[in-house]
Protein backbone atom coordinates (compact mmCIF):
# COMPACT_ATOMS: atom_id res chain seq x y z
CA UNK A 1 0.00 0.00 0.00
CA UNK A 2 1.23 3.47 -0.84
CA UNK A 3 -0.20 6.95 -0.84
CA UNK A 4 0.51 9.38 -3.64
CA UNK A 5 -0.37 13.05 -3.40
CA UNK A 6 -0.86 15.23 -6.46
CA UNK A 7 -1.74 18.91 -6.51
CA UNK A 8 -4.01 20.37 -9.18
CA UNK A 9 -3.45 24.11 -9.37
CA UNK A 10 -6.11 26.65 -10.27
CA UNK A 11 -4.15 27.54 -13.41
CA UNK A 12 -4.44 23.90 -14.55
CA UNK A 13 -8.18 23.40 -14.02
CA UNK A 14 -9.53 26.94 -14.57
CA UNK A 15 -9.73 26.74 -18.40
CA UNK A 16 -11.84 23.58 -18.15
CA UNK A 17 -14.38 24.44 -15.45
CA UNK A 18 -16.66 26.97 -17.19
CA UNK A 19 -20.03 27.30 -15.46
CA UNK A 20 -20.03 23.75 -14.11
CA UNK A 21 -18.56 24.44 -10.65
CA UNK A 22 -17.26 20.87 -10.59
CA UNK A 23 -14.19 18.84 -11.44
CA UNK A 24 -14.26 15.24 -12.57
CA UNK A 25 -11.05 13.49 -11.56
CA UNK A 26 -10.09 10.12 -13.02
CA UNK A 27 -7.23 7.96 -11.76
CA UNK A 28 -6.03 4.85 -13.55
CA UNK A 29 -3.41 2.32 -12.48
CA UNK A 30 -1.97 -0.94 -13.74
CA UNK A 31 -0.68 -3.78 -11.57
CA UNK A 32 2.44 -5.12 -13.29
CA UNK A 33 2.39 -8.51 -11.58
CA UNK A 34 -1.20 -9.40 -12.52
CA UNK A 35 -1.83 -7.12 -15.49
CA UNK A 36 -4.97 -5.87 -13.69
CA UNK A 37 -6.10 -2.35 -14.57
CA UNK A 38 -7.82 -0.22 -11.94
CA UNK A 39 -9.74 3.02 -12.41
CA UNK A 40 -11.64 5.38 -10.15
CA UNK A 41 -13.55 8.60 -10.79
CA UNK A 42 -14.41 11.34 -8.34
CA UNK A 43 -16.72 14.30 -8.88
CA UNK A 44 -15.60 17.28 -6.81
CA UNK A 45 -18.04 20.14 -6.33
CA UNK A 46 -16.27 23.48 -6.08
CA UNK A 47 -17.52 25.77 -3.35
CA UNK A 48 -18.88 29.05 -4.66
CA UNK A 49 -18.44 32.12 -2.47
CA UNK A 50 -21.38 33.68 -0.70
CA UNK A 51 -22.87 37.09 -1.35
CA UNK A 52 -23.81 38.89 1.84
CA UNK A 53 -26.58 41.51 1.60
CA UNK A 54 -27.14 44.05 4.37
CA UNK A 55 -29.69 46.88 4.44
CA UNK A 56 -27.97 50.12 5.47
CA UNK A 57 -31.17 51.91 6.34
CA UNK A 58 -34.87 51.34 6.97
CA UNK A 59 -36.86 49.67 4.20
CA UNK A 60 -39.81 52.01 3.64
CA UNK A 61 -42.32 51.66 0.80
CA UNK A 62 -41.73 54.30 -1.88
CA UNK A 63 -38.22 55.18 -0.70
CA UNK A 64 -34.79 54.07 -1.79
CA UNK A 65 -32.87 51.85 0.58
CA UNK A 66 -29.08 51.47 0.42
CA UNK A 67 -27.84 47.88 0.33
CA UNK A 68 -24.32 46.70 1.06
CA UNK A 69 -23.14 43.66 -0.93
CA UNK A 70 -20.03 41.80 0.25
CA UNK A 71 -18.25 39.29 -1.98
CA UNK A 72 -14.88 37.67 -1.25
CA UNK A 73 -12.99 36.63 -4.40
CA UNK A 74 -11.45 33.21 -3.56
CA UNK A 75 -9.43 33.08 -6.79
CA UNK A 76 -5.74 33.93 -7.08
CA UNK A 77 -6.49 36.47 -9.81
CA UNK A 78 -8.48 39.67 -10.19
CA UNK A 79 -11.99 39.63 -11.70
CA UNK A 80 -11.78 42.55 -14.16
CA UNK A 81 -15.18 42.00 -15.80
CA UNK A 82 -17.27 41.27 -12.70
CA UNK A 83 -20.73 42.76 -12.33
CA UNK A 84 -23.68 42.51 -10.00
CA UNK A 85 -27.32 42.63 -11.06
CA UNK A 86 -30.12 43.40 -8.65
CA UNK A 87 -33.62 42.16 -9.31
CA UNK A 88 -36.74 42.32 -7.20
CA UNK A 89 -40.36 43.27 -6.88
CA UNK A 90 -40.97 46.78 -8.18
CA UNK A 91 -37.71 46.98 -10.12
CA UNK A 92 -38.71 47.47 -13.76
CA UNK A 93 -35.55 45.89 -15.15
CA UNK A 94 -32.45 44.37 -13.58
CA UNK A 95 -30.01 47.03 -12.44
CA UNK A 96 -26.46 46.05 -13.47
CA UNK A 97 -23.48 47.40 -11.54
CA UNK A 98 -20.00 46.96 -13.01
CA UNK A 99 -17.24 46.37 -10.47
Amino acid sequence: EDTVTMTVTYAEYQPHVGDQDALKLTVAAAVQESGQVLAKELLVRLHTPELTLTLLGPAVVGREVPVQVVFQNPLPQALPAASLRMEGAGIACPKPLSL
